[in-house]
């Protein structure tokens, strides 16, 4: 995907008040920017739950949030598809199906990961290129969400010391590979004519930057 005004008849740069609540997607990735400094807090060694096990459950329930809250985040800016859907998420515990439901309202619900590159000569654009692996893919969201799933429920404890362990190791390799998914990405909204820029900054200051763009008519 190029950017606007690098292909000429395909997409302009539109309004962040036209179409459907673009507002509500920008809320999430704010969530997602709180709750990754919350688990770089524990990580770091800045804060503590003052227990290595609940730590651990916190942080993991933290990445647990992050991947829902990217699954879910178009359908959030969408009020009508949302809605709708409500009562039929709530039931659902299994990402997979989660995934599944959300795939039918927006097939490319998942965010397109970019890399910007500076531009060489002042006044000129900067380069999108479409980054190809060192991201967080959908299916290692769903496989890194059914590793913690467990950690919601009690659980035997006889085994929950090596598993807790086995999750921790997880936790930088995770938040690397969120930071690469999420740090510059592209999303497509359920309209297909709607491709919105994300710039999430940094997560200690600077607020989630945004350009939309949409598709010309033929």
């Amino acid at each position: 995907m190029q950017k606007a005004g690098r292909e000429p008849g395909f997409f302009v740069k539109g309004e962040m008040t036209e179409g459907p609540d673009y507002a509500n997607y920008i809320k999430c990735m704010e969530e997602i920017k709180l709750r990754q400094f919350s688990i770089d807090e524990i990580l770091n060694g800045n804060k503590t739950t003052s227990f290595k096990y609940t730590n651990i459950e916190f942080i993991a329930l933290q990445f647990r949030k992050i991947f829902e809250l990217i699954v879910l985040a178009t359908l959030a800016s969408h009020q009508h598809l949302f809605e709708g859907l409500v009562r039929k998420l709530a039931k659902e515990w299994q990402v997979t199906k989660i995934v599944a439901i959300v795939r039918k309202k927006n097939p490319s619900f998942y965010p397109e990961p970019i890399d910007r590159t500076p531009p060489v000569k002042p006044g000129t654009k900067d380069d999108w290129k479409t980054m190809k692996s060192g991201f967080l893919t959908i299916e290692e969201l769903i496989e890194a969400h059914g590793k913690i799933g467990w950690l919601m429920h009690a659980s035997n404890p006889y085994q929950a010391e090596r598993l807790l362990d086995e999750v921790e190791t997880n936790f930088p390799m995770w938040r690397e590979r969120l930071v690469r998914l999420l740090n510059n990405h592209l999303i497509r909204f359920p309209d297909e004519e709607t491709v919105l820029y994300v710039g999430m900054q940094s997560v200690e200051g600077g607020t989630v930057h945004t350009a939309l763009f949409k598709k010309i008519p033929d």
